[in-house]
Order: structure tokens, then C-alpha cells, then sequence
């Protein structure tokens, strides 16, 4: 789920660049009631395990898991992201995109990481998680520790395939999600 996503502009005015394939590892902008904008590693690992490289957990479970207890929630801006689905025994990319702006996310001083939820409407055709999305309307509640949004809701979430090209990482420019 989610392990490739795109950020287009600088969302909270902290120098951050266009990335159409944005990878584990990469410094992501996130916000937390602390910050009002941070760069932070898309990867987490809890304070007592350093090497879990964790870049998501599923919003269902989450509160608990030991990993996540003395977490930050945040909120990881997003234009789109990738999803993968088996076409005939190949991996076929699609680019997912809504009018929603965030994932929910959680953080710490080692990184941060997406929450998940299960996917719905036809999203799940292509896949059976996706990003756990907040809306405008909602940011102060899920970074107060309240509730994801409607978790039944597809948020008008809309996909289409993309060249294979994404695969590679070191690829990055917005022929990335042009639809094929």
C-alpha cells in the first residue's frame, strides 16, 4: 500500500520541491501540533527498536500496537500516489488522486510513516489498502488523537494506469503521471 506518493508545490512553506516519486527514505514535509511544517523521513521506527523502517501501519490496529503508543499524529500533504495491481502476472502502476489533501500519518524523532485503512469503493480493485485520508475539515481532530474520517467514504478517489517508468525511483518528473 501507498509505498510510492507525489507532493507537488511547497505545502507549508518550508522549500520543499515538486517530487513525482517520492520513495521510502525521502525527507517529506508533515505537520503536528508541534509544527506548523517539518521536514521528516517517510520511514519509522519506534524509540526502542531503531531498525523497523516502518513506512505504514493500518489505522485499525494501530493504537495497539507497542510501536506506535508514544507516537505524534501528523498530517503528510499529498497530490497523488501509486498503487501496483498484477495484469496477466506484470506489475501495472496506477496513479490515485482525490480533492483531499492529506494523509493521516505518525511521527516521532526517528521519521514518520501513512496510516492506512481498507480500501474502498473501486479503489479496491486495485488494491486492498490505501492511505487513510483527512480532510480539511477534520485536520485538528486527527491531530488531537480523534477519529480518521468517514472510513466507509471513497472521497471521490479516482485512478488511472500509468507508464511503468515510476518503477524505477530514480525517475522523478511529471511524465510520472501521465495516463497511459
Amino acid at each position: 500500500m501507498c509505498g510510492r506518493f507525489v507532493i507537488t508545490g511547497d505545502p507549508f512553506g518550508i522549500g520543499f520541491k515538486d517530487n513525482f516519486n517520492i520513495t521510502p527514505g525521502t525527507k517529506i514535509p508533515i505537520k503536528t501540533l508541534d509544527s506548523d511544517g517539518e521536514l521528516k523521513t517517510w520511514s519509522y521506527s519506534p524509540l526502542w527498536k531503531t531498525d523497523m523502517n516502518l513506512i505504514n501501519c493500518r489505522y485499525e490496529t494501530m493504537n495497539l500496537k507497542p510501536s506506535f503508543k508514544k507516537a505524534k499524529r501528523c498530517i503528510i500533504p499529498f497530490s497523488g500516489w501509486y498503487e501496483w495491481t498484477n495484469v496477466e502476472g506484470k506489475k501495472v502502476p496506477y496513479y490515485h488522486y482525490t480533492d483531499i489533501s492529506y494523509f493521516a500519518g505518525l511521527s516521532n524523532d526517528s521519521g514518520c510513516l501513512i496510516v492506512t485503512q481498507k480500501s474502498i469503493g473501486k479503489n479496491s480493485v486495485i488494491h486492498e489498502r490505501q492511505p487513510g485520508l483527512v480532510s480539511n475539515n477534520n485536520l485538528s481532530d486527527w491531530l488531537m488523537h480523534g477519529f480518521l474520517d468517514d472510513t466507509s467514504s471513497d472521497f471521490g478517489i479516482n485512478f488511472y494506469k500509468v507508464s511503468n517508468i515510476v518503477n524505477n525511483p530514480i525517475n522523478n518528473n511529471k511524465t510520472l503521471i501521465e495516463e497511459q
